[in-house]
């Protein structure tokens, strides 16, 4: 718990790519986060080619990374970048903030109230208690930035989904890009 706990403090410094992103102009955001998806990627090749780095990289971090993330897997943050920059490129700003919010405080209680509190745990250490908390945090964001509710309650259901079923795709990049796609589409296809 102890970990997971200092992991998702970490995480909620993820915060600082959307709420920046709503005071800076669309160009500015895509080129501060465009450089940071870089340097994580450098980052990345760096750790596979030198191995003293990956070295010095695990005993650096190592409180923080999981366990594929030791062996040399792309980290997180990686993952989140990469998704911030797409988010940020596909989308409008306020789906982009809302989709990279559900990510960062839906994922963040997920985990703390599943660790917590989850009993029901139909995919490995994902809970159900975790799942419910994820898909209130998320439809509260997205009602909060005045989506229809429909749009919400899709997109946050959809981001919660995402959120408990094991993938091999990690879901820093796959939360906030599949649910801004369907919340998008909802969009561009209602009345909404």
């Amino acid at each position: 718990m102890a970990q997971e706990l200092r992991r998702k403090s970490i995480h909620l410094l993820g915060l600082a790519v959307p709420i920046t992103y709503a005071f800076i102009p669309h160009s500015t955001a895509l080129l501060i986060v465009g450089i940071l998806a870089g340097i994580a990627l450098l980052i990345e090749l760096l750790k596979v080619l030198f191995p003293p780095f990956l070295n010095w990289f695990v005993q650096t971090f190592s409180l923080v990374l999981r366990a594929r993330e030791r062996k040399g897997g792309f980290t997180g943050t990686t993952y989140y970048f990469i998704a911030s920059f797409l988010c940020i490129l596909i989308f409008d700003q306020t789906l982009a903030i809302v989709c990279l919010c559900f990510l960062t405080l839906g994922d963040l209680f997920a985990a703390l109230i599943g660790k917590r509190w989850g009993r029901i745990k139909p995919f490995s250490d994902k809970s159900l208690e975790g799942s419910l908390a994820c898909f209130i945090v998320c439809a509260l964001i997205a009602l909060l930035m005045k989506f229809h509710p429909v749009v919400a309650i899709t997109g946050a259901a959809v981001a919660t989904l995402i959120e408990l079923i094991p993938m091999k795709l990690d879901d820093n990049l796959t939360m906030p890009l599949i649910s801004g796609v369907v919340m998008q589409l909802i969009i561009q296809n209602g009345q909404f």
